[in-house]
């Protein structure tokens, strides 16, 4: 082992080589964002100067030439080892799938037993809102072809509270990470839904627009995010 890059990525040697390798279906948070300097400590702590095990999948490389990998040490498998601790979340990227229902499963024990980012306060006041605001509904599929119907594509969420929320600074993203909305000044009132279109328009009080270039939701199967300002998770929606 060298060196731990980030939650969900090293440098081994092999063959006297370093080597960079991605961790196979998972994604961790990023290191300036909710749990990611967390869950670079979590791996580091699980691998760092340590011999591992290094297996491929159908896939072998990244578009970045990076090695994508199950990594082993001993028989624990890492990947499932830092999703079950809250750390990463469980992430398929075909066609490298072949362990994705025990990343899954892994996952499912996370939430159950509120480990790492998965506490409603690992990360400042999520707590708060837990219950409060809800996602209720994402429609992915929207109807014809998604990348000519942007605006088919929603995401409802819902103030179930009896109080008025702020959402400025509030997020929306997938599972990938990528995709990422920011709520700009606006107030969710008790009993109020907001829907998120996809495509651009003009936002209201009830309805905004991420004016995305490309669709967000896969409509195989996805998780919204609903994220505080801080960045702890208030809300998810698995579809």
């Amino acid at each position: 082992m060298v060196h731990v890059s980030d939650g969900d990525s090293l440098v081994v040697s092999l063959d006297g080589e370093d080597e960079r390798v991605r961790l196979i279906g998972v994604n961790t948070p990023e290191s300036d964002e909710c749990f990611g300097s967390e869950a670079t400590a979590i791996l580091a702590g699980l691998v760092s100067d340590r011999q591992v095990a290094v297996v491929t999948d159908i896939e072998p490389l990244d578009q970045y030439g990076r090695i994508l990998a199950y990594v082993y040490l001993d028989d624990v498998l890492i990947n499932a080892e830092i999703v079950r601790r809250g750390a990463a979340l469980a992430r398929a990227y075909a066609p490298n799938v072949t362990l994705q229902d025990t990343l899954d499963a892994a996952e499912q024990q996370a939430q159950s037993s509120q480990s790492g980012l998965w506490s409603p306060t690992a990360c400042g006041s999520g707590a708060v809102y837990a219950g409060a605001i809800v996602i209720v509904d994402v429609n992915a599929d929207a109807p014809g072809r998604d990348d000519e119907n942007l605006n088919g594509e929603t995401l409802t969420i819902e103030n179930q509270s009896a109080d008025p929320i702020d959402l400025e600074g509030w997020t929306i993203k997938d599972e990938s990470s990528v995709h990422r909305y920011a709520f700009g000044s606006i107030t969710i009132g008790p009993g109020q839904s907001i829907v998120l279109f996809t495509g651009c328009g003009t936002d209201t009080t009830s309805t905004l627009y991420w004016c995305a270039a490309t669709p967000v939701w896969d409509n195989a199967g996805d998780t919204a995010f609903l994220l505080e300002p801080s960045g702890a998770i208030v809300d998810l929606f698995e579809y």
